[in-house]
């Protein structure tokens, strides 16, 4: 059967938006879906979307997504990291309930190891009220880097309900292989995220960084080897397009910047022959 592939977009991508003008955005250019970020990061000058259950604004998102068809895919971004109470997520974790969400994107800056195996299982024990499935995310300047740093860490953790969140620029800049997803245990990856950098890693940590917040290119557009990876993930898991990158956002305007967004990603999944890609 060809079923169709569902395609977010990450709220990353254009965190400027409120999640009211992000979903309008998602919903006039293509996407089937949205990720949401309510958990701040603490980063400076960073955008706080508050959508406290049961509120106004809360009811406006929600009868929007009603209008529009548009699903949330994801919160974003519980924290496994020092000085942080993850009780303080709950608030966050009842709200992304209340929009049917499905996963709550988790990063582990946690070295010491006992610690971020603890973090991975408290946020499952927050989660799991309000229906939400964590996945880990391996994120290349992290704790947890590599696909498989996360993917022991998730068996660490001895939590089946756990998912592996599989990020193209990530898995591009730790020199990713083939056999890095042959190794996965069936069923762990969730979803993925769309995005690319510079054909050549960069060889410090800070300029991941930095790559990684504020320079991330199109699907496509980079050195990551879509053509070589997509054919061996999952069929029909869904596809978020994050591709952070808050100058050229401003410069092409939001729908623009989303559009070509989807544009790219269909673009390389239609290459690999992802099935169902080819509906729009």
């Amino acid at each position: 059967m060809n079923v169709p592939i569902d395609l977010s977009l990450a709220h990353a991508t254009l965190l400027d938006l409120p999640p009211f003008e992000l979903i309008r955005v998602a919903a006039a250019t293509g996407y089937q879906m949205v990720g949401l970020r309510l958990i701040a990061i603490d980063r400076p000058g960073e955008p706080r979307h508050g959508l406290p259950p049961s509120s106004a604004v809360m009811r406006d998102v929600k009868h929007l997504l009603d209008d529009t068809g548009i699903r949330v895919l994801d919160l974003e971004v519980a924290m496994v990291r020092d000085g942080v109470d993850p009780q303080t997520y709950l608030p966050m974790f009842e709200a992304a309930a209340e929009l049917d969400a499905t996963y709550v994107l988790t990063n582990v800056y946690k070295t010491d190891r006992g610690a971020a195996i603890e973090g991975v299982q408290t946020i499952c024990n927050l989660a799991a009220p309000f229906g939400l499935t964590p996945v880990i995310e391996f994120v290349s300047f992290s704790a947890t880097p590599t696909l498989a740093d996360a993917a022991e860490l998730v068996r660490a953790a001895a939590r089946p309900e756990v998912g592996i969140l599989f990020d193209m620029l990530h898995f591009h800049s730790t020199h990713g292989t083939a056999a890095d997803l042959a190794a996965l245990p069936p069923g762990r990856l969730a979803y993925v995220h769309m995005d690319d950098g510079p054909r050549e890693v960069p060889a410090t940590v800070d300029e991941l960084r930095r790559i990684a917040r504020e320079a991330r290119l199109f699907p496509g557009e980079g050195g990551a080897d879509f053509a070589g990876i997509l054919p061996l993930l999952p069929a029909n898991i869904p596809y978020a397009v994050e591709v952070v990158n808050p100058a050229r956002a401003r410069e092409m305007g939001p729908d623009a910047y989303a559009q070509l967004g989807r544009e790219m990603t269909e673009r390389c999944l239609r290459a690999s022959e992802r099935p169902g890609v080819a509906r729009t």
